[in-house]
């Protein structure tokens, strides 16, 4: 059995080799790693900036056509929440760093409630729609998940509404989560083509 090294020699070691690499070198490798982070994070605003942009237009749509909407009472606030669809999608990602492709799942669960079950998005519901489709797509998707009352604070929602909110969620999707990779290709290529 290996000997698990103790944070102490570990950090020894590691200082030892920095002090035999060139102090350049170092530098170098610091800063190519903080350019990556921030490409990754620009890439991530990128993808969350066309997502709103996307359902930004789809309400105003719905709005144009003065369509009398089948709208889900439990996912409707009494007003027009202040923070912005891209802002809101900033938050959950910033506090659970949440992968693209849970962001991309999560817009493919609301396309289908809205094409299965008459679910028309508008300013009201969005938030609550959105947040709750990337909670599912978390729970699916992801690896590393929280528990439901740290998710409740990112939402700005009580843990008992959440467990609502996802219940009625997961109805109207008919418990249907799976996302075949031509679907998820197809959803993948036209935010990138935008």
């Amino acid at each position: 059995m290996k000997n698990v090294k103790s944070n102490e020699e570990y950090e020894d070691e590691n200082e030892a080799k920095n002090e035999n690499q060139p102090q350049h070198d170092i530098e170098q490798s610091e800063t190519e790693a903080g350019s990556t982070k921030e490409i990754i994070i620009y890439e991530k605003h990128i993808l969350l900036k066309e997502i709103a942009t996307t359902l930004n237009s789809i309400i105003q749509e719905s709005n144009k056509n003065k369509n009398h909407h089948k709208d889900n009472y439990l996912f409707s606030h009494q007003q027009v929440p202040k923070i912005s669809i891209f802002d809101y999608l900033l938050r959950i990602q910033k506090y659970s760093d949440i992968e693209d492709s849970t962001i991309i799942i999560s817009l493919i669960y609301i396309d289908r409630i809205c094409k299965k079950k008459g679910i028309v998005l508008s300013k009201y519901n969005i938030h609550r729609l959105i947040f709750t489709a990337i909670l599912i797509a978390i729970k699916y998707n992801e690896d590393i998940i929280y528990d439901n009352l740290y998710y409740s604070k990112i939402g700005g929602v009580t843990k008992k509404e959440l467990l609502v909110l996802e219940n009625e969620f997961l109805k109207l999707i008919d418990f249907n989560l799976f996302i075949s990779n031509k679907i998820y290709q197809k959803y993948y290529d036209y935010l990138s083509l935008k």
